[in-house]
């Protein structure tokens, strides 16, 4: 007879969780809009604001020539009328150089005015600009607000996600090595090890948690009917029920996610294009079904794991 653990608990563990999962992620969606509604009013704003910027740049732009301009004839007007005492004697060129002082007097007088002129249009310009910027100011403060909020939401149920995981990776884990402990043909098997690998390695984890799961429910099912625990025809038709599950999960998490970003903090054609409200709801109902396929598959294993305990002196 064979030491059979009873894994129960663990399963209703992964199922507990899953629930707090679905939770989180419904409040997260919830907070998601708050922040989508902000956002698309932001959004929307942000060319007039960004034209508005733009101009006053483009009314800027004159400023530090013409002030340029007035410093280099306020000096040379300077240097100019210091010259007239060291050419008194000389009418000829004391004329050339009043001339010369009144052209640049006149020169002075007009940059001056441009100056003011530029200085004014600035002024102007801000005014106007001054209710833009703080509106649109207060939007990317409220975006950011209600995006913090959202990630808090997001972050928990992330976390949760891999606690997740974890559990049932332990419970895989354990359930693999009762199969190992009962059955001897277990031994030339996936390795229980893998219960956890499989989640670890990059792209192998699309289909090895799935692939591990469903070799270890075949078997306990074959196991329990070849002891005549379990009635051969009293086997369900396990491969529907764990692809489904399977399929809703990748869905839910890779594409549905990715749907998401795009949707929600791109500035692609989703952002544009795809109502915003129907991704969330179709996000909610696609986790929603994932969620409930898994506790049912946990549910029908957890019965399969409590018969080969309530039996355990067969094995």
């Amino acid at each position: 007879m064979k030491k059979i653990s009873n894994n129960v608990l663990l399963g209703r563990l992964t199922q507990i969780l899953n629930v707090a999962i679905l939770v989180f992620f419904i409040v997260s969606i919830v907070f998601l809009l708050k922040f989508d509604k902000i956002n698309v009013v932001k959004v929307s704003s942000e060319p007039s604001y960004l034209k508005a910027k733009d101009h006053l740049h483009s009314v800027e732009h004159p400023l530090k020539q013409n002030m340029a301009e007035v410093d280099y004839y306020a000096v040379k007007l300077d240097t100019l009328t210091e010259h007239q005492t060291k050419v008194a004697g000389d009418k000829k060129a004391v004329k050339a150089l009043q001339e010369d002082i009144d052209r640049t007097k006149k020169t002075l007088a007009d940059k001056m005015e441009a100056l003011a002129q530029t200085e004014q249009a600035i002024a102007n310009e801000r005014d106007a600009f001054e209710p833009i910027e703080t509106e649109y100011n207060e939007l990317v403060a409220q975006t950011e607000n209600a995006k913090s909020t959202f990630n808090v939401f997001m972050y928990i149920t992330m976390i949760l996600f891999i606690i997740k995981i974890v559990v049932w990776a332990v419970w895989n884990y354990r359930n693999s090595k009762n199969l190992r402990a009962a059955c001897s043909w277990m031994e030339k098997a996936t390795a229980p090890s893998w219960a956890f690998w499989g989640w670890i390695i990059p792209v192998y984890n699309l289909i090895k948690p799935y692939s591990f799961f469903n070799e270890l429910y075949e078997e306990t099912e074959y196991a329990l009917t070849d002891k005549n625990v379990m009635p051969a025809d009293n086997k369900s038709d396990n491969d529907f029920v764990l692809g489904f599950w399977w399929g809703m999960n990748l869905l839910s998490v890779c594409l549905m996610g990715y749907i998401i970003m795009s949707t929600f903090f791109g500035d692609g054609p989703a952002f544009y294009k795809l109502n915003h409200n129907t991704v969330a709801v179709v996000a909610i109902i696609m986790w929603a079904v994932y969620i409930l396929m898994e506790i049912v598959v946990v549910n029908k294993y957890n019965k399969l794991n409590k018969l080969m305990c309530d039996n355990e002196k067969v094995f």
